[in-house]
């Protein structure tokens, strides 16, 4: 999915003569197809990432582990940025946001068979044991929610492990992701449906320590080297390269 950016006119475009010395410490979870430590170059998102860093004049290296722990190593400094996170005000309050990424669309997933194809209410929901990832952000009005069961997870596997067991009724998540792991799991991905509407399309954004030295700087500097890969057409050749559109 492209993205249309607006603050081209906002930002320069011209590293000539930068050098940095530091390695920039990239770390995240295992999402795939986004980003994954089985992938190729760990997924587009990682590849969209350090393209960016690079045309910024940044080299990095990305580490994957649990997402909780790639929130705690970004917050307290010891990693630089975290990979591909949604928005929150919360977030906000710990890291530095760059511009969106990329956009995904988010939603309820049930095994086939179960009775429930469409929802208009959290109340709904309110019926059924849910599952999600731990500490992973849905969307605004979904995690305001009070859910009576609300379970978090490790990872997308352990999450459908549970829904295929019968722990839980839905798993909240990318479809994209949901239907990926499925099938590394063993699962049939075509077992699996989205319950409609979806909850939303959040943007992926890089989220910089704001324990980091010139952590601005550096989110600002990504900022600019991202939009260059896009003027350029190297965002474009990741995405078809990828299979992405």
């Amino acid at each position: 999915m492209k993205l249309l950016i607006s603050l081209i006119a906002t930002l320069s475009l011209s590293f000539s003569g930068l050098t940095h010395a530091k390695e920039i410490s990239l770390t995240t979870t295992d999402w795939a197809p986004f980003y994954g430590s089985k992938l190729d170059d760990g997924g587009f998102i990682s590849v969209i990432v350090a393209e960016s860093l690079k045309a910024a004049g940044y080299d990095s290296n990305l580490e994957f582990t649990s997402w909780g722990n790639a929130l705690e190593l970004v917050k307290t400094g010891e990693k630089d940025i975290l990979v591909g996170a949604y928005f929150s005000e919360e977030r906000e309050k710990l890291y530095h946001f760059s511009l969106p990424i990329y956009s995904v669309l988010t939603g309820i997933i049930k095994k086939d068979g179960l009775p429930l194809d469409f929802y208009n209410s959290f109340e709904m929901l309110d019926e059924y044991k849910i599952g999600k990832i731990d500490q992973s952000v849905v969307g605004k009005s979904f995690d305001a929610y009070p859910f009576k069961s609300l379970t978090g997870y490790e990872g997308v596997d352990d999450g459908l492990k549970a829904l295929n067991s019968g722990n839980i009724d839905l798993y909240v998540d990318s479809f994209a992701v949901v239907k990926q792991v499925a099938a590394d799991i063993g699962m049939d991905p075509a077992s699996l449906k989205m319950v409609q509407p979806p909850i939303e399309e959040n943007d992926l954004y890089i989220l910089v320590s704001k324990k980091i030295p010139d952590a601005e700087k550096l989110r600002d500097a990504f900022n600019a080297g991202f939009i260059q890969i896009q003027v350029n057409g190297t965002y474009d050749k990741i995405l078809a390269r990828f299979n992405q559109s």
